[in-house]
């Protein structure tokens, strides 16, 4: 009987060190899609013996892993993602917990690194060890779930065996319709002090590229740590036209730097979500764009440190999971 797509399973874990997988320990939620690939670095080598017939030694010089996902965001779930990216954070409160992350500005975060499994727990399935985030985005619009999507490095991709008895997890998503406010301030340091009505939003889409690879050294085909290079993050907008967002456009056209600091918050009983932004619009601006019929300004910014706040980007997460139960 062949395994069919509905069977396929994805289950994570966490690890304590980068290449000591661990066992399955959780169904990660909102999952859609999920790629898990092994990526080899084979090479058939050649020299001046072989004439027209080409090289005769093929060789393995590498091994690693990466994957691809997308899927919708939840207050229970998320945290693994936001761990992984920006540094494993230590809940505060004696629940609901609040977590507070932040984008690195002087030194690499420490990141909850991930055993991520894919398969069937029949006939079996695949682990890749030492999973972390290269890429992660945000979106959000109105009437949908808050989507994400990204991509893994990892050290290997190795047969694993699958578990049959971990339960699904109870999990709330964040909806659009969670929105509790919005905020577009100045660039000051001040994060939310303007309020927009919610109408005014039509899209956002936030991308956090922390620039990971798997470092591989002599002596092994693959990988025995990890870099991390300085990071890149943008926020594109799409914001309905009104005298608010008309003003900015007219700083923008008059050729003075547009710079400008974005909150959403998220809430849905006693779990929530804060996203916060300090960026400089940097692309060409879309002037009368049109969202079903209504007319809408689109800025795309280039993240920019703002001394005041004291970065780029920040996320406060609070829900109901204690740090033991994060597995």
């Amino acid at each position: 009987m062949p395994v069919m797509q509905f069977e396929v399973l994805v289950q994570s874990a966490t690890q304590s060190v980068l290449l000591t997988g661990v066992a399955p320990a959780l169904l990660l939620r909102g999952l859609e899609e999920f790629n898990l690939t092994s990526v080899p670095d084979i090479e058939v080598l050649s020299d001046l013996t072989q004439g027209l017939s080409g090289g005769d030694a093929a060789v393995v010089q590498g091994m690693s892993g990466k994957a691809s996902f997308s899927g919708w965001c939840t207050y229970q779930h998320i945290g693994y993602f936001l761990d992984n990216l920006l540094g494993q954070a230590t809940p505060s409160g004696a629940g609901p917990y609040t977590r507070n992350y932040a984008a690195p500005i002087n030194s690499a975060p420490s990141p909850r690194i991930l055993s991520l499994y894919k398969g069937d727990v029949t006939v079996g399935g695949y682990r890749m060890v030492g999973s972390l985030l290269s890429g992660l985005t945000i979106k959000l619009a109105p009437k949908k779930s808050l989507a994400m999507s990204g991509d893994f490095v990892g050290v290997v991709v190795e047969p694993q065996a699958m578990s049959g008895v971990l339960s699904k997890p109870a999990i709330t998503p964040i909806l659009a319709s969670q929105v509790s406010s919005l905020k577009l301030d100045t660039f000051a340091g001040t994060m939310g002090a303007t309020t927009l009505t919610n109408c005014t939003l039509r899209n956002y889409e936030l991308t956090l590229t922390p620039a990971r690879d798997i470092r591989t050294c002599v002596g092994a085909v693959t990988g025995a740590s990890y870099v991390e290079m300085p990071w890149t993050g943008r926020l594109k907008v799409s914001l309905e036209y009104n005298t608010t967002t008309k003003a900015d456009l007219d700083t923008f056209v008059a050729g003075t730097l547009l710079q400008k600091q974005f909150e959403v918050n998220f809430a849905s009983g006693t779990n929530s979500l804060k996203l916060q932004f300090a960026g400089t619009v940097q692309n060409d601006v879309q002037i009368f764009g049109d969202d079903d019929g209504v007319t809408v300004v689109e800025f795309d910014m280039e993240r920019t440190y703002q001394s005041t706040f004291g970065n780029w980007f920040k996320a406060v997460l609070v829900n109901s999971v204690s740090g033991a139960q994060m597995l």
